[in-house]
């Protein structure tokens, strides 16, 4: 038994099926624009494991630079460490050595000192004298030793002392065993090698020197005669 079907909806069908085949034409281009996007996600996703892959190297790479740095680092630290630990030890040992010839030098200042006369000669021993730069006494002292043993003429030894009060600095000459006399003791004086020599040492050593006098005990160390 056949339908009937009413003019409406007769006309609702066939705008149906005429639009179809517009809607397949555009189903047929969604799914090309739907294989072209999957080809671009394929490419895009092939270029991302390509970039991760190189960025993974790229970070490997750099760590292991990292990791050398960071080993030379601790090299040089270490080195440094130890160059500075040998000089904080060579600044020790300087420093003991030191201290041992500041003893060593103020024990010799003293035994110096001890070989001068006590008390000290006559103000005409003294043949000359500085002041340093802080008003102690360097003096050249002249001491005449006569020689008992001869007996036909004056023969004598001849000493000249450089002594600085302050730091102990000292300097002599000798001549032994002249025949001694006023003219002989002038020329001991006033030769270059010797008395004159002492003269210029001992205004050099005046123009330079700061330590102030120190107070010492003289001991005796043989008998002399001061200069006349």
């Amino acid at each position: 038994m056949y339908r009937i079907i009413s003019t409406s909806r007769l006309t609702e069908l066939e705008a149906h099926a005429s639009a179809l085949p517009m809607a397949r034409a555009q189903c047929d281009r969604l799914e090309k624009d739907l294989e072209k996007e999957k080809a671009r996600a394929a490419d895009l996703t092939a270029a991302l494991e390509t970039t991760n892959a190189q960025l993974a190297s790229l970070r490997k790479h750099t760590a292991a630079e990292i990791e050398l740095a960071r080993s030379a680092a601790q090299r040089t630290r270490q080195q440094t460490n130890t160059l500075i630990t040998e000089a904080q030890k060579r600044a020790k040992d300087i420093e003991v050595r030191a201290d041992a010839k500041v003893r060593e030098l103020r024990a010799e200042i003293e035994q110096l000192k001890a070989k001068l006369p006590d008390p000290l000669p006559d103000p005409q021993g003294v043949v000359a004298r500085y002041e340093n730069l802080v008003g102690a006494d360097i003096d050249l002292t002249l001491y005449v030793t006569e020689d008992p043993a001869v007996t036909w003429c004056k023969r004598a030894d001849l000493l000249l002392v450089l002594l600085c009060t302050g730091c102990g600095y000292r300097k002599e000459e000798t001549r032994d065993g002249v025949t001694d006399s006023p003219g002989a003791r002038r020329e001991f004086l006033n030769d270059p090698y010797d008395g004159a020599k002492l003269k210029r040492r001992a205004q050099e050593h005046a123009e330079t020197c700061r330590a102030v006098t120190l107070q010492h005990t003289h001991a005796p160390l043989r008998a002399i005669a001061p200069a006349t």
